[in-house]
């Protein structure tokens, strides 16, 4: 939004000129032109990308600056309907689940005694990428451990680990080569059985996330403020005059907003159908750049 060039045109200065546009235009917190002047963009630009993470910016330099109010005002209207429970599917193993939750279901799921808690813990590395469980062979005399959800080849802390790290728990043999030489050979009986205690470990994840009430809405925020904050931009070509356009020529609307969609867009695909009118949007768009 030019308002340096604005002002030349209708012989005003910038502070009339923005409230006269106020709601067409708004200004970004935290940006300045380099004159000092707020930096402005027009609504369509401002209104969609990630809009939560905008609101709240919207509302911190509103506390500083009440002329930010109008912004608040407007990403409130156009924040993402929230996502509920039934609505989101979480998986074992999901990189957004927080650590803490992770652990809780491993704990109560495997029954681990109090005193191993503090050794048995369940950590997600952001440099790697990868799910740790530690001390995994410290509690050895469960049911649950070794016969529940795991077996005496693999421990449910160990199936627990693979399947956070989404991986196929897989069970192997030492045995020696005619060179006398160590070599891993798949048990597929074993790895079949440890499969089966894995697929039960998902489904009771998956009964479990959501049944305690504070951690479904915990969640359930989490999530939507997480993937469900994106609104995709509209552009609106209602203000496109197309002066010297043949008069017998009248764009309709998805016309026009294609066209403002190249003019402001930058890069566009045009995927009407058949008789919508992409050579007029792509000659008008050609004769307004």
């Amino acid at each position: 939004v030019e308002l340096e060039y604005m002002g030349s045109l209708t012989g005003k200065t910038q502070e009339p000129l923005a409230e006269e546009l106020r709601g067409v235009i708004y200004p970004v917190p935290g940006e300045v032109e380099t004159d000092g002047t707020p930096h402005y963009v027009t609504a369509d630009e401002y209104l969609s990308g990630n809009v939560r993470e905008k609101l709240k910016t919207a509302r911190q330099a509103a506390e500083q600056n009440p002329s930010f109010a109008v912004n608040v005002q407007a990403l409130e209207k156009v924040q993402p309907k929230d996502l509920t429970a039934g609505e989101i599917s979480v998986r074992l193993g999901a990189a957004w689940i927080p650590e803490d939750v992770a652990e809780q279901f491993t704990h109560e799921l495997l029954q681990t005694p109090f005193y191993y808690k503090s050794r048995i813990r369940v950590r997600y590395s952001t440099v790697t990428g990868e799910w740790n469980v530690s001390e995994k062979s410290l509690d050895r005399s469960s049911i649950r451990v070794f016969n529940t959800y795991g077996t005496k080849r693999v421990s449910a802390y160990k199936i627990v680990e693979d399947t956070l790290n989404l991986r196929d728990v897989r069970v192997f043999d030492t045995v020696q080569d005619e060179n006398g030489k160590d070599q891993r050979v798949l048990n597929k009986k074993e790895t079949a059985i440890a499969q089966s205690k894995q697929q039960l470990i998902k489904q009771a994840f998956a009964d479990w996330i959501w049944k305690d009430p504070e951690r479904r809405e915990r969640l359930c925020k989490l999530y939507n403020e997480t993937f469900n904050a994106i609104r995709p931009r509209e552009y609106d070509g209602s203000h496109l005059n197309f002066v010297g356009i043949n008069p017998e020529i009248t764009l309709r609307r998805h016309q026009v907003n294609a066209i403002a969609h190249i003019l402001y867009g930058g890069n566009t695909l045009l995927a009407h159908v058949v008789g919508a009118g992409k050579t007029f949007e792509i000659v008008a768009a050609a004769q307004e750049s």
